[in-house]
């Protein structure tokens, strides 16, 4: 009791003298892991895990196993974070998944490994090799985020829905940077209507670019909210509509023979001109709370698993990344964020992500040719 009495008040004082401690959430996610080794400190972090995360389970018994699994995830955090190479690298601590396992984690968020091969087949094909140079004049910096055309993270839920989440951030980015207006739109029209993806279970954003253009639209998200699980398609009872002219892809073909640095410049090019969604193995960002993610424990090609959405990229004393906004809501990453790293060395990027990228194209109409063009001087 008297040690957690002390651990409360340390917190209490974190709180107070450290501006970007604003929250609850984040004052255990900066506490110093190594100083909680005995039973009675792990049994009290935990305690006050549960109390920051509002978790209540139903019986003793499961408490007892989530803190077990809680124990063997903060001695995982400790060894890997005392691994870094830098104080740039990917860092990991008790976020909101820290009372799950890994295996449990990607049975709830992610969809089951696939081959990134086969879609590409499947999918309007653009070489990246036969990409036009189109970014000569890209800054060393940029982010979306800035230019007002990125609607708020989003939480998915316990449904694998990754891939509609970044298919309908693309979208909201390409019909503010076309239109000026940004709307939130519906991922659950998605999950419920696009036949070839199977919902919570799995799912594409080429599929969703395809079944909008085909649809004459997608309905907002006020009209057609989000429920975090599969149901009845009600497409055709939804009025506003945003539209887009059809998608591109970014593909890494098996015959292709390309360079890491087209490839990177390629989807640089790409984000330059605006935000775009791509395919990543993404089951080690369980833990992730903040850093530049460099991925080594990835299964790539045939382990992509999830979707996030480029919105940007930068460098920080000399560490190149790009900005991905990810669906697991604010509390999770960096505000719902993650840096992921750039200029890898290798040619399919970190886990897979220079595979298979796609974005849709939207023009903008003749009532907004005169308008301003989106601002693209540097930050």
């Amino acid at each position: 009791m008297a040690f957690l009495v002390f651990l409360l008040f340390s917190l209490l004082c974190l709180s107070s003298s450290s501006s970007s401690t604003s929250n609850a959430h984040r004052s255990i996610l900066d506490l110093d892991l190594t100083k909680y080794t005995t039973e009675a400190q792990v049994s009290s972090l935990f305690q006050l895990w549960k109390s920051e995360n509002g978790r209540v389970y139903k019986n003793q018994e499961e408490e007892s196993k989530k803190l077990e699994i809680f124990q063997s995830n903060l001695n995982y955090i400790r060894d890997m974070n005392a691994k870094r190479k830098s104080p740039h690298s990917h860092r990991l601590g008790l976020n909101k998944f820290a009372d799950i396992t890994l295996e449990e984690f990607s049975k709830t968020y992610l969809q089951a490994p696939k081959d990134v091969s086969r879609h590409i087949k499947m999918a309007k094909k653009r070489d990246i090799e036969e990409l036009p140079c189109c970014c000569d004049n890209a800054p060393e910096s940029w982010d979306w985020r800035e230019k007002g055309v990125i609607t708020d993270v989003k939480y998915q839920g316990q449904c694998g829905s990754g891939w509609a989440f970044s298919a309908t951030g693309a979208i909201e980015a390409v019909h503010a940077i076309a239109t000026g207006n940004l709307v939130s739109l519906s991922a659950q029209e998605l999950v419920d209507c696009v036949e070839e993806s199977e919902g919570c279970y799995n799912g594409w954003p080429y599929q969703s670019f395809e079944w909008v253009v085909k649809n004459g639209g997608i309905a907002t998200e006020d009209e057609y909210p989000y429920k975090a699980k599969d149901g009845r398609c009600k497409a055709n009872k939804m009025q506003e509509r945003v539209t887009i002219d059809g998608y591109q892809t970014l593909l890494l073909s098996n015959d292709s023979v390309v360079s890491e640095s087209e490839t990177e410049k390629a989807l640089l090019c790409a984000t330059f001109e605006q935000p775009i969604t791509v395919s990543i193995d993404a089951k080690n960002f369980h833990l992730y709370t903040g850093g530049i993610y460099d991925g080594k424990k990835c299964s790539v090609p045939y382990g992509i698993n999830h979707f996030v959405l480029i919105v940007g990229y930068g460098s920080e004393d000399g560490e190149d990344y790009w900005i991905a906004k990810n669906s697991w809501g604010k509390d999770w990453g960096m505000d719902g964020y993650i840096r992921i790293k750039r200029n890898t060395g290798d040619v399919l990027g970190v886990c897979g992500m220079n595979y298979f990228a796609a974005y849709p194209t939207k023009e903008k109409p003749e009532t907004f040719m005169s308008a301003p063009r989106m601002d693209h001087s540097p930050l």
